[in-house]
């Protein structure tokens, strides 16, 4: 394997919790209630915008969906500032050891511009030669589009890339890619049904990772 990409949200920082939080509070300004668990559990690794259309049409919230966008990462962007978002375990350093080893991208459903301020909190937006966003594509997540582009943009094969991802979308877009997918979840692995490799954690992950990179801790 020559280059390795990450998904962010739920891979790289502890973040489902945060957004669930997040979206609970912003959906019960609009009168919907909706708690952190129930959204965890049903709209993980959703894109925003599939969300946003979801909830406008099943709740007649009188928004349009870009604004309901631009709203929920205005609010993001407050609550990172006040609070952050932590890292997941083993990430850290699991960066630093492949850092200029190895060619590295961040590959997200997520908004470009909220990954990189994360990125740069973490002191991590320089290890990364690139941050694709499923924004910049026709076609988000679970769609292909945004890991062909990664590929086509560091100029590797995706046979000869690795993607690390959390979630059934993110996994079926790295797959449908002809990507290996090595799958990292701490409490639903039933979902990794189809990547070549499953862990409970990135330091669990860490070993196959330098191995298949062929890196040297």
């Amino acid at each position: 394997m020559q280059t390795i990409f990450f998904d962010f949200d739920g891979t790289l920082v502890d973040s489902e919790r945060f957004h669930a939080v997040n979206w609970s509070q912003y959906l019960a300004s609009h009168g919907v209630e909706l708690s952190t668990d129930t959204f965890m559990s049903q709209y993980a690794g959703v894109t925003w915008p599939q969300i946003a259309e979801h909830f406008i049409s099943q709740y007649n919230i009188p928004v349009t969906e870009m604004v309901m966008i631009e709203e929920m990462e205005a609010l993001t962007e407050t609550m990172i500032i006040e609070n952050g978002i932590p890292p997941m375990p083993g990430v850290d350093e699991l960066l630093k050891t492949l850092s200029g080893k190895v060619p590295m991208a961040v590959v997200t459903g997520a908004p470009k511009d909220y990954v990189q301020g994360v990125l740069a909190q973490h002191g991590w937006l320089s290890l990364f030669d690139h941050v694709f966003s499923g924004y910049e594509v026709a076609n988000n997540k679970p769609a292909p589009d945004v890991y062909l582009q990664a590929c086509k943009t560091m100029h590797v094969l995706p046979e000869k890339a690795v993607a690390v991802e959390d979630s059934r979308t993110g996994l079926m877009s790295a797959l449908s890619a002809n990507i290996h997918a090595v799958f990292v979840n701490s409490h639903d692995m039933k979902l990794s049904a189809h990547a070549q490799h499953s862990f409970t954690s990135m330091k669990e992950a860490t070993p196959v990772l330098l191995s298949l990179l062929k890196v040297n801790d």
